[in-house]
């Protein structure tokens, strides 16, 4: 097997993002995440621990419309309200919630600015 060949297979195997449903992998001085779908990914990071619907609601929207087309917003909330009601505005607003962690108490919502947003 040739080395660019074991490179690339190295890579698929220990490297991947929310997209892949596998451990991402960071470089925590760029805040971005390696992907062998989609290449460089930018997550940033919103901390609404301690804060109740529907406040989570109105930080994650305001910090999306931030980002450029194509990033990652992680939203991390202790709301079990959340739950629901962060799915749900995402979805009226046209991105995508690619994953969903739970640690304990807190979710971690990873959802990724669509190009075309529709907010109602």
């Amino acid at each position: 097997m040739s080395e660019t060949k074991f490179n690339e297979k190295e890579q698929q195997r220990s490297c991947s993002c929310p997209f892949c449903d596998r451990p991402i992998c960071p470089d925590t001085g760029e805040e971005s995440f390696t992907c062998s779908k989609d290449g460089r990914l930018k997550i940033h990071r919103v901390d609404c621990v301690g804060l109740y619907c529907p406040v989570p609601v109105m930080r994650a929207r305001e910090e999306i419309d931030q980002l450029e087309d194509k990033n990652l917003l992680e939203l991390i909330a202790d709301d079990p309200a959340s739950a629901e009601d962060i799915p749900r505005w995402a979805k009226r607003a046209g991105h995508s919630v690619v994953k969903v962690e739970r640690d304990g108490d807190n979710y971690h919502y990873f959802i990724l600015k669509n190009d075309h947003n529709r907010e109602v």
